[in-house]
């Protein structure tokens, strides 16, 4: 039989099977194989847009008075050029997506009254592969669907997994009424770096430089988008146990909760029960626990209200706490003031990286922080010494190299190698090209200078933080990833010979 005609019949017979019923009672037809391959016209249902369509379906049909069921057979396949919103605010849209159909079960209800959409379902399993996927929030890039449909078509149900091309996978649950609603709820989880960079070659705003080495992330989302209502979305992420960088900071031992709701143009997030074994990029501090709230227009995500519930960490043998209080990033040189409590001397001369640096005794204070637009300042930050006070023993040519050399500057030195302070004042100034200033005043005596006699020092010292920290992570005391990366960028804006 002539193609042309066997296209016709098998339309005909479509058209039959879903057309009113004008059979006598007790009709019934089978075919066993029918081929057919159509160009449609473009769709429009439930807010979406469907252009480029075409359908090659390979079918058995059974049917009767009362119900046609069109089984889809391997050849069977729909194709779009391009899905997209009809209209509105969601900025997605697939390209050259390809649905195979094999598996998929069609039943008609012919008895019925309804629309013909009513008295329809599909169940079966389908693969849908999409070329490209681009929405702002995700990497352009193919997609692919394998799980099952079921379901009327004006409550049409899918579950399966979704797989990018990076390799990110996600199970996944979607629900259709179409004119009503779209609901979907994912869930993924990632471990160390293969997850890493799964979702580094997917989420377009998962940051560049970060890396993550060993833990779990589990993701879970769930969406519902209505005609002429902004897209609600809730996610949940829990981390357990995670290593990684973040540029050139080291993280170890992440746990905890991250909740976030987007709604009318709103994003909520929830810090919950957040703990971190240690934060590194040259001085290290933890353990770290952190409660907060966090609201902020989408417009503006980085300009919201951060509600501080706990915020704590450990610091070179003290503590650091910045208090319950909520902070508006959006004002105009937006402050955190962080209090620091019994800090060891000791040990922040151990990490400061000259060789003969000794002391003793505790530092507490507060240090004001300020979040600009080119990033942190610090103005008159305190700090002093409890009491009693203590000893500091610095070595002469280094305190020279430092402080230079004059009469003044040899009593400075000299008193230094010794000096038992019964008061330790500085203020804090740092500015946001990294230079700190320390306003240092002493109180004290060297038992071997001037026979003891009360001295009284006041110090001005400069250090540029940035290359503190860069020399600290030279040395390797952050890890050796920190220590390769910080090495790559200074070999490539020529500031060092790599070996």
């Amino acid at each position: 039989m002539p193609w042309k005609r066997w296209t016709r019949m098998v339309v005909l017979v479509v058209f039959a099977l879903t057309a009113p019923p004008v059979f006598a009672a007790g009709w019934s037809l089978i075919l066993q194989q029918g081929q057919i391959g159509l160009s449609l016209p473009d769709m429009h249902f439930g807010g979406w847009a469907v252009t480029g369509l075409r359908a090659d379906v390979v079918t058995a049909v059974e049917a009767d008075n009362r119900v046609a069921t069109i089984h889809f057979k391997s050849g069977s396949r729909l194709q779009a050029a391009r899905v997209a919103p009809d209209a509105g605010d969601t900025p997605v849209q697939l390209t050259d997506v390809r649905v195979d159909l094999r598996g998929v079960t069609l039943t008609v209800n012919l008895g019925g009254s309804g629309p013909l959409a009513e008295r329809s379902a599909v169940a079966g399993e389908v693969v849908i592969d999409a070329g490209t996927v681009q929405h702002p929030r995700l990497r352009s890039q193919g997609w692919r669907f394998e799980g099952v449909v079921n379901g009327p078509l004006t409550d049409l149900r899918a579950e399966g997994q979704v797989r990018s091309d990076s390799g990110l996978v996600a199970d996944v649950t979607v629900r259709n009424v179409p004119g009503e609603y779209l609901a979907a709820r994912a869930s993924a989880e990632v471990s160390g770096a293969q997850g890493s960079k799964a979702m580094a070659g997917t989420l377009a705003d998962w940051p560049e430089l970060m890396e993550l080495h060993t833990g779990q992330v589990r993701a879970e989302a769930e969406f519902r988008m209505e005609p002429d209502t902004p897209l609600t979305l809730d996610g949940r992420f829990h981390f357990d146990g995670v290593d990684g960088i973040m540029d050139r900071t080291a993280i170890s031992d992440l746990n905890g909760r991250l909740l976030i709701r987007l709604e009318r143009g709103l994003l909520t997030a929830r810090f919950r029960d957040v703990t971190i074994g240690q934060i590194n990029s040259g001085i290290g501090m933890g353990p770290v626990r952190f409660l907060a709230d966090y609201e902020a227009p989408l417009s503006g995500v980085l300009a919201g209200v951060l509600d501080i519930q706990q915020a704590n960490a450990g610091f070179l043998g003290g503590n650091l706490r910045v208090a319950p209080g909520t902070i508006d990033l959006a004002g105009k040189r937006p402050q955190v003031p962080i209090d620091v409590y019994e800090i060891s001397l000791a040990r922040l001369l151990q990490v400061y990286p000259t060789e003969g640096f000794e002391g003793t005794g505790e530092l507490s204070g507060r240090i004001p922080v300020m979040v600009t637009e080119t990033g942190i300042e610090v103005e008159q930050g305190q700090i002093s010494a409890l009491a009693p006070g203590g000893l500091m023993k610095f070595p002469a040519e280094r305190l020279q190299a430092m402080l230079g050399s004059s009469q003044a500057m040899d009593l400075v030195v000299d008193a230094l190698q010794n000096f038992h302070y019964s008061v330790l004042e500085s203020t804090i100034d740092y500015d946001e090209k990294g230079k700190l200033v320390l306003g240092l005043r002493l109180e004290g005596e060297n038992p071997e200078v001037r026979g003891g006699q009360p001295v009284v020092l006041n110090i001005s010292l400069e250090e540029d933080i940035p290359a503190l920290l860069t020399s600290l992570q030279l040395s390797g005391r952050v890890n050796e990833a920190v220590t390769e990366r910080v090495r790559e960028r200074l070999q490539q804006s020529g500031e060092e010979t790599v070996p």
